[in-house]
This record gives C-alpha cells, sequence and structure tokens, in this order.
C-alpha cells in the first residue's frame, strides 16, 4: 500500500474531532435535562463562599424540611448583615452549641473554632490560618443557627457581635451538591480540549501533504554532466608523428635513365667527389 505523508494524522485529527463533537453534545444535552423535581438551579452570587462555589456558578437547591438543618450545611438564610434578599452562608453551628474563638490559642498548630469543647476542623475554608477576623464565644439559643461564610477573612456572619445567631426559620433552602453540575463542566472542558487537539492535528497533517505534493511537483535533479575537451589537432607539417593527416615523405624512385651511384661495402653509395 502506498503511503501517503499526514495520512495517520489526518485519521486521528478526523477521529478527535468527531470524538470532541461528541463530547459537546453530550454535555448538552445533559445540561438541557432537568435536574430532579425536588432541585432549583441557581447562581452563587458574590464571593462569601469560595472557594467551595464562586461567583456565577450554578448551584442546586431544596426546601428545608423541619428540623432540617445540620452542622456544615450550605445554605441560603434572609441574614440581617446583607443586603440581598438571601445569602448564601455555612451552618457552622445549631440551637444548644457553643461556638466560640480565641485568637491567642492553636490547636495542632493551627486556629481553629472550637464547638462544645472540641476544635472544629474546617477544611473548605478559603483561609487555613483565620478561621475569624474576631474573637467570640455563644451560646446558641434553640431554633437558631451560627451562620458564617467560607471566605471568613472578607465575609460578614454571626461572628459579629451586632449580628449573631439566626433563626432558623429565616433559612430558605440547602444548597446541595448535584452531580451533573461539575460533570458538565469537566466534560465541556474535555470536549473543548479534543476538538482543539484534532484541529491542531488536522493542520499538521494538511501541511505535511502540502509538502509531499510540492515536492512530488518538482523536476529531478540529475547528476551534472561535464563535457570532455575537444583534442587537439596537429597542423600540416608539424611534428614527426603518426596521428591521423600526416602525410609520410615519399622517396624519389630512379628512372631508366638515371645513373645510380656505386654501392660499396656496408650498404654506402659512393658518391665522387
Amino acid at each position: 500500500m502506498e503511503h501517503r505523508p499526514g495520512r495517520r494524522r489526518g485519521i486521528a485529527a478526523i477521529v478527535l474531532l468527531v470524538l470532541g463533537a461528541v463530547i459537546l453534545g453530550g454535555v448538552t444535552v445533559a445540561k438541557a435535562v432537568n435536574p430532579p423535581s425536588r432541585y432549583t438551579e441557581g447562581k452563587a452570587v458574590g464571593w462569601t463562599m469560595t472557594p467551595t462555589y464562586t461567583n456565577g456558578e450554578s448551584i442546586y437547591l431544596e426546601p428545608v424540611a423541619k428540623g432540617g438543618l445540620r452542622r456544615g450545611d450550605v445554605v441560603l438564610a434572609s441574614v440581617p448583615w446583607s443586603l440581598q434578599k438571601t445569602q448564601m452562608n455555612r451552618v457552622v453551628a445549631v440551637g444548644g452549641d457553643r461556638i466560640q474563638y480565641k485568637p491567642s490559642s492553636k490547636v495542632a498548630g493551627q486556629y481553629r473554632l472550637v464547638l462544645n469543647g472540641t476544635p472544629l476542623d474546617e477544611p473548605y475554608l478559603e483561609q487555613w490560618k483565620n478561621p475569624s477576623a474576631v474573637a467570640f464565644n455563644v451560646k446558641v439559643p434553640k431554633g437558631y443557627v451560627f451562620l458564617m461564610a467560607d471566605n471568613r477573612m472578607n465575609s460578614d456572619g454571626s461572628q459579629y457581635a451586632n449580628n449573631g445567631p439566626v433563626p432558623a426559620d429565616k433559612v430558605t433552602a440547602k444548597v446541595v451538591a448535584y452531580p451533573m453540575a461539575k460533570l458538565a463542566v469537566w466534560g465541556q472542558l474535555a470536549g473543548a480540549l479534543v476538538l482543539l487537539l484534532g484541529g491542531v492535528l488536522a493542520g499538521v497533517a494538511r501541511r505535511a501533504r502540502g509538502r509531499a505534493g510540492r515536492a512530488a511537483a518538482a523536476p529531478a535533479a540529475g547528476p551534472a554532466v561535464i563535457p570532455a575537451p575537444a583534442a587537439a589537432q596537429p597542423e600540416p607539417g608539424e611534428g614527426g608523428g603518426e596521428g591521423a593527416g600526416e602525410q609520410a615523405p615519399v622517396a624519389a624512385q630512379p628512372g631508366p635513365g638515371d645513373a645510380q651511384a656505386p654501392v660499396g661495402p656496408g650498404g654506402r653509395a659512393d658518391v665522387p667527389s
């Protein structure tokens, strides 16, 4: 089979382009499918919950059942310290809990909130070294929740004395992790990357075919032929060689009436003086 330059790259590019289109198409269809009916889709507003949720990120909400709030839940609540109708925060403590923070004390080399006498592990924080900008010691009343943002150093919350715990009935919804949301984001990135790779590979294959075509159209260059110098022809009468064109001298033959000199011993003619 004749091997054409760029053929394999071209086939690989087509496969990648088709695969990328399929991935993006599948993600688009998946996003169009409505989440379960108990969920409501929304958007995160602001940076209070960074890095857990960033501004503009899709979120899914579900109604809060009576007594259904737990420590660690991310919720939407109508809070007195926000000009927005609702704000996203995290439930750090519930009714009956004691939550406190002392900036002067460390636990295992890090500053921690203390919940009911136990250091609280908060891996979701934006800034681990500072779980709060102020000290506090609060006993949460029954029917209330203690709300704080994940971006503690740049957000308001129940830790400030003029805010305090929030009535549980001010919580309007719970933010839930709907798997398809993050899957859709990663699917879009993967599809775009595959399409980009396919486009680059297609360009490489096209250039390879172009170079091969130009090389085939160019005339073949053979070895250079250098003509041999012409042989010099001798002038008439020059030299005594036997080259072509030379005339050998012809000895005169004596005629019948010519006298011949006697030949002496040794073959010499005796010419009278």
